[in-house]
């Protein structure tokens, strides 16, 4: 081992890294759903609180123009908004990892062509209650 004074090039790679601070921030609002290599589920963001699913319990799922449902093992999630074809198909594909609820008002003020105004999760089991009971929740 060799004595004496460091470079400072190798004092500075042995300083440790200061971690980043967690901020809890959540998932920003101007992208409606994220993609990338073979995730293994996808990612529910509603305002401060979210939800995920596996891929692996994805049953199936319905389009139509406005309204997206996803039918996984232990509930369904209705997706609604503006053009979500295109998540549709991503969504097929198994790539999206994290769909964000923009909100009624982010569509109202955004010229974007997909949008996600509500993500509704219906555990099964709740079909026979009446759908305002599930939504006032």
């Amino acid at each position: 081992m060799l004595r004496g004074k460091p470079s400072t090039k190798t004092a500075a790679a042995q300083t440790p890294a200061v971690a980043a601070p967690d901020r809890g921030e959540v998932a920003g609002v101007e992208q409606p759903y994220g993609t990338g290599e073979r995730p293994a589920g996808i990612l529910f963001v509603r305002g401060p609180t979210s939800f995920w699913f596996p891929y692996h319990l994805l049953q199936g799922m319905r389009y139509e123009p406005g309204k997206l449902t996803l039918v996984f093992a232990a509930a369904d999630v209705v997706i609604e908004g503006r053009g979500l074809h295109g998540l549709y198909l991503e969504l097929a594909r198994q790539v999206v990892w994290r769909i964000v609820e923009q909100g009624a008002r982010y569509a109202e003020l955004s010229d974007a062509p997909t949008c996600v105004t509500q993500i509704v999760e219906i555990p099964k089991g709740d079909e026979a209650r009446p759908v305002d009971a599930v939504a006032g929740e």
